[in-house]
């Protein structure tokens, strides 16, 4: 007797604005999760994601916790292109120069390719933990082609309510 083949199909490759909005989606999302004033979400397009206020310097110096959540956010994008297999987007914050605004020691500015890849990895396991809520928030800007901070506040809501539903 023998056994049937089955033949793996690839996954279709997602398209362009597929990818933008999942690169968006991950930022907004990060975001959203520190609601800290450089981090205060304004609007979220397929070109980019638009802050309250822009980060200062002087504040990502004094407060590391805030300063690597802003490098984090920063990461998101690049992050989130890995995790799905698609090109690396162009635009947004730029991680390194935040994070060398915020190092004051020279022996951490020795560092700082280490510590960015520390960040990275971290923002990777962030990302892949809430990869629904990304994928709700995709979804939304793929539909709506804008969200403010009150659309994507209530769609990671609702992501997580659906998955803690799911889960019990």
């Amino acid at each position: 007797m023998t056994s049937p083949h089955t033949q793996i199909t690839p996954a279709p490759a997602p398209t362009a604005a597929h990818a933008r909005s999942l690169h968006r989606a991950a930022e907004a999302f990060l975001a959203h999760t520190h609601p800290r004033a450089p981090l205060r979400l304004d609007r979220v397009t397929l070109h980019g994601v638009t802050y309250a206020a822009a980060p200062d310097p002087a504040a990502l110096r004094l407060n590391r916790a805030l300063a690597e959540e802003v490098v984090m956010v920063a990461l998101a994008p690049a992050e989130a292109a890995a995790l799905s297999g698609t090109p690396t987007p162009d635009g947004g914050r730029d991680a390194r120069m935040l994070l060398d605004c915020a190092l004051t020691d020279p022996d951490e500015r020795d560092t700082l390719d280490a510590y960015l890849s520390v960040l990275r990895g971290r923002t990777r396991a962030r990302l892949r933990r809430a990869w629904t809520e990304i994928e709700v928030l995709a979804a939304g800007l793929r539909e709506h082609g804008e969200l403010d901070a009150a659309q994507v506040a209530h769609r990671v809501a609702c992501a997580q309510g659906i998955r803690a539903s799911l889960l019990n």
